[in-house]
């Protein structure tokens, strides 16, 4: 059966929060006419929340109701830690090199696994599915890219060339999947392509109405054991 995320009310909130607050103390902030570094952690904070929020909302969506989940887990497990570092860098003034490798490569991470989750939400019919596989791994294998490049410090010619390519590859494929999504109404043999909020929907239905069964089960044991007894029996 398909239980509701515990995480979806806190994380719109906290996205609808960090929104409205950002934008009073940007008003606030402009009309007092005083920038210090104080000023620009706070903006730093709500951004970086807001962001968190609505990366941790796109994962859950992408949530189905059978099956570990394993992505949409792993994306939020990322942006939390990724969105914790930043909020312990933007607040402690950290210098460390490695800190902000390690904080830069995760949110890289972070980012690029809720990307691949929101191309899952896309209902491609079976004969389009291996181009999210592919492109899922392309899309995995440039982020990873990114980090060695970061991390290794590395400052070629031929390894940002190779960068660029892959990132034109990475936008077409973003492109590409939501166009397939279109095509995809129905597959060759005609059978409806479920989604994974349409996968949901449907589990969500399938739930209540075997507790609806259940309680009408109890209702008649209660309605048969209210009746007196038949005197002709």
């Amino acid at each position: 059966m398909s239980h509701p995320s515990k995480l979806k009310k806190p994380l719109l909130y906290g996205l609808i929060g960090s929104v409205l607050f950002g934008a009073v103390l940007g008003i606030f902030f402009v009309l007092r006419n005083t920038w210090s570094w104080f000023e620009v952690q706070v903006v730093m904070t709500t951004v970086v929340i807001a962001a968190a929020s609505l990366c941790g909302l796109a994962c859950d969506m992408t949530r189905t109701p059978h099956g570990r989940n394993l992505l949409p887990s792993a994306g939020l497990i990322l942006t939390g830690i990724a969105a914790a570092l930043l909020l312990l860098g933007i607040w402690t003034t950290n210098d460390s090199e490695i800190f902000w490798k390690t904080t830069t490569c995760l949110s890289i991470l972070a980012v690029t696994t809720v990307h691949v989750c929101l191309l899952s939400i896309a209902k491609l019919a079976s004969r389009f599915r291996w181009v999210y596989f592919i492109g899922s791994q392309i899309i995995f294998g440039y982020s990873l890219l990114l980090c060695c490049v970061i991390l290794g410090e590395i400052d070629s010619s031929a390894v940002w060339r190779l960068i660029a390519a892959m990132s034109i590859v990475v936008a077409a494929i973003s492109l590409v999947i939501p166009i397939l999504h279109r095509i995809s109404k129905l597959d060759r043999r005609g059978t409806a392509v479920l989604g994974p909020i349409e996968q949901r929907n449907i589990a969500s239905i399938d739930e209540e109405i075997e507790r609806l069964k259940n309680r009408i089960a109890e209702l008649e044991l209660l309605k048969s054991s209210s009746l007196p007894p038949n005197p002709l029996t």
